[in-house]
């Protein structure tokens, strides 16, 4: 079984398919690792992300990565500004403070690029809504 984890992670560019978890059993689900991530983007990052499907990633410390959504009231899903790893065994968040820069950094760019611009003007008039704590 080990070996069919490796094949897959490897056509995958290093990712393995959520098919891979179910052939393992996970003491945390992929629903559980969003519901961790998406809470940890909405408490520490911006109240506007939100924690999109999990893909498992298989290894010696296999996790889930969720990938963060920036979303807006009026348009739903504007993009992806980053990913947030979750231990499939302790439920344990990987993730650093350079990461959660990042992800506010790519989220306030999204949002200035939106086309909806008049819109896109509220994440821009309120920088610290967007990104807590760390403006």
């Amino acid at each position: 079984m080990d070996m069919q984890l490796q094949d897959s992670a490897s056509r995958n560019g290093g990712r393995g398919t959520n098919a891979d978890a179910a052939a393992v059993p996970l003491p945390v689900s992929a629903s559980a690792a969003q519901r961790k991530a998406t809470r940890f983007a909405i408490s520490e990052i911006s109240t506007q992300l939100l924690g999109d499907t999990p893909v498992f990633k298989p290894g010696e410390r296999s996790s889930w990565l969720v990938p963060v959504m920036l979303t807006s009231p009026s348009r739903g899903i504007v993009g992806k500004v980053g990913e947030i790893a979750v231990d499939s065994r302790t439920g344990e968040l990987l993730i650093d403070a350079e990461s959660v820069r990042r992800m506010c950094d790519d989220a306030r760019q999204l949002a200035e690029r939106s086309p909806l611009k008049q819109r896109a003007s509220s994440y821009k008039s309120s920088g610290a809504a967007l990104c807590k704590r760390l403006s």
